[in-house]
């Protein structure tokens, strides 16, 4: 009768030089240098299925999850804030590097029902993120520029311009991107709804191709627009923004819901929200979370966004 291989459960915490794994069956820890080789001798001296529970932090972590993919193992991307949680949850009061590694395996031991296996998008759909993440860098360094200079008379008229001309550049290499993926047909859907420019429009074919969505519900937490709620008996809580997910995307719609407005539809809604009492910040917020529903619906059935006449 053959022996029965057991899968080995690692957790991996992460930084510059080196990694913290903790082997989650033989209940020991090591250490292996943060580089390729290292990594993968290390991997292939494991007898059995690998599964590692890995705490996404900077680039660090980009080394130890190729090489685990590439040798066929299955990897989970972990996000610091759940690991903190977790850590509370669990009652782990101190926080080291090798603690972290620990923690990690047993997340996953734990929780690896309810957990997804990270699939790693193309070159390309890599690059088109880390593009989206940097324009927004970008905007925000000159707008705090432009913020700081305000007050003085102090020309900033050719480094605006600069700034100009970097964003088209990475503006055009986006398009070139959302092409290149075979994306245009997704992304002239985004662009048809009122409101959602060139770089929204990206910005919302890209989320759609990250992941596999159930329902415009789970497409909406994944970019961070869901509303956590807390309430216990009689007592009910403030209900605010999961904010989870990548901040740019948030920002980019909430934009869109500005110009968006122009659509009377569009507008009517966000007056309805206003008559329930809401703020105008948490009515803009409401209208760019109904956009991003639309564009995930458009999506799904391969549609456009058809605009209806205004009545009489």
């Amino acid at each position: 009768m053959a022996k029965r291989v057991e899968e080995i459960t690692l957790g991996v915490d992460t930084c510059k030089e080196k990694l913290d794994v903790y082997h989650w069956e033989a209940e020991e820890g090591c250490q292996v240098s943060n580089d390729w080789q290292a990594i993968k001798d290390f991997l292939m001296d494991l007898q059995g299925p690998v599964r590692l529970a890995v705490e996404a932090t900077s680039n660090y972590h980009v080394a130890v999850v190729e090489v685990a993919l590439e040798l066929g193992h299955m990897v989970y991307l972990v996000n610091g804030r759940q690991l903190a949680n977790y850590r509370k949850a669990v009652n782990v009061r101190n926080k080291t590097d090798p603690l972290d590694a620990w923690l990690l395996a047993r997340y996953l031991d734990r929780e690896a029902a309810s957990l997804r296996p990270f699939q790693p998008q193309s070159a390309q759909a890599q690059e088109l993120w880390a593009l989206l993440k940097r324009r927004a860098l970008v905007v925000n360094t000159r707008k705090q520029i432009d913020l700081s200079f305000r007050d003085l008379h102090f020309s900033t008229q050719a480094m605006f311009s600069e700034f100009q001309r970097l964003l088209a550049r990475i503006e055009q290499r986006l398009r070139t991107l959302v092409r290149a993926l075979g994306w245009w047909a997704d992304y002239q859907r985004c662009r048809s709804i009122p409101g959602v420019g060139p770089v929204n429009a990206i910005a919302l074919t890209a989320v759609y191709h990250r992941g596999a969505f159930g329902s415009s519900d789970a497409f909406v937490a994944f970019i961070g627009f869901d509303v956590r709620i807390r309430e216990s008996g009689k007592y009910k809580g403030q209900r605010k923004l999961t904010k989870q997910g990548e901040p740019e995307i948030r920002r980019l719609l909430w934009c869109a819901a500005h110009p968006a407005r122009l659509y009377h539809r569009f507008d009517r809604y966000y007056r309805q929200q206003l008559d329930k009492g809401m703020t105008k910040i948490a009515a803009r917020v409401v209208l760019a979370r109904k956009i991003a529903r639309i564009a995930f619906t458009l999506l799904v059935n391969q549609q456009t966004f058809k605009k209806a006449e205004v009545p009489a």
